[in-house]
């Protein structure tokens, strides 16, 4: 403060005050657009950072006939983290989707996905992880028949025997018959 009683009464002028030498501010992002989470979603922690997160498919859209896309018969794996990118598969008009923990190694959770289709009770069974580059197959798909759902029969657990391996049960045709199959394969 300066004096405010005359200069003769031995003030002297103020000295200039340097500003404050303070960081910029940091402006916060605006916050990412929150989507809805359909009530089919599936939570886990799918990246592994110890945060979970919800995934779901968003399925194409389905002709007046309903035998047939509009477009390419695509369903996209979708998250509420925006980080984790969408996963296209390819010839599904939705599906069914599966956490399972303890696959592998650490906290991640992977993703077991069986798509829909118009006809047909075969199907390929995905099963993915996140990775940074984005979503991959844990193992190559195996064909599954509607025969194995039925029967609760489990798609893939842990081989205890053969750390880094996991247990996949698959259906195969045989002599007229449908047979479920288990073989021990190595986790991506």
């Amino acid at each position: 403060m300066g004096c405010l009683s005359s200069l003769l009464a031995g003030c002297e002028p103020p000295t200039p005050q340097r500003a404050a030498t303070t960081p910029a501010a940091r402006v916060a992002p605006p916050p990412a657009a929150r989507v809805a989470v359909p009530k089919d979603a599936i939570q886990g922690d799918f990246d592994g950072d110890g945060t979970p997160e919800y995934v779901w498919l968003v399925p194409p859209a389905i002709d007046s006939t309903g035998e047939d896309c509009v477009g390419s018969c695509v369903s996209y794996l979708t998250s509420s983290n925006p980080r984790l990118r969408p996963y296209a598969l390819k010839q599904s008009i939705g599906g069914d989707l599966t956490k399972f923990t303890g696959l592998g190694p650490g906290r991640r959770d992977y993703l077991g996905i069986l798509p829909q289709w118009f006809t047909s009770c075969w199907a390929s069974y995905y099963v993915l992880t996140y990775q940074a580059g984005g979503w991959g197959e844990a193992v190559p798909a195996f064909s599954t028949h509607c025969n194995q759902w039925e029967d609760g029969v489990v798609p893939i657990a842990p081989d205890s025997a053969h750390p880094g391996h996991v247990i996949i049960r698959y259906s195969e045709f045989s002599n007229d018959s449908i047979l479920v199959k288990a073989k021990s394969v190595p986790l991506r």
